[in-house]
């Protein structure tokens, strides 16, 4: 694998993408699963139906499963796929909000020098 994957977490240890990823439905978490593998393999090179960047360095991981539109946002550091939240999509765009808690928690963790544990 050209990449690893691995789960943002708080100073306090918490996930929300983890929390989030368990709370889905079984059949949304093996696909969940699936797309996270590919992710680690292709990178940014993953097929823009499926990853795409936003801005600022933060990109989308799309799980698409009948009307669920299940987004996991990321960022790239060195060989690391950072994930940061995830969340239901509602909308046509993805909010603003969710784009600067991506942004905002990996300055945080980089700050926070989280990087070095791994």
């Amino acid at each position: 694998m050209k990449f690893r994957v691995y789960f943002y977490r708080s100073p306090a240890g918490r996930c929300q993408a983890c929390d989030y990823a368990r709370a889905m439905d079984i059949h949304h978490q093996a696909k969940a699963k699936r797309w996270f593998k590919a992710l680690a393999e292709m990178g940014p090179g993953l097929p823009e139906d499926y990853g795409e960047h936003l801005r600022d360095g933060v990109w989308e991981l799309r799980i698409i499963i009948q009307r669920h539109q299940h987004r996991f946002l990321y960022s790239f550091w060195k060989e690391l796929v950072v994930v940061t939240n995830a969340f239901m999509k509602k909308s046509h765009a993805v909010p603003d909000a969710e784009i600067e808690k991506s942004r905002r928690m990996m300055t945080e963790w980089i700050g926070r020098r989280g990087w070095e544990k791994l």
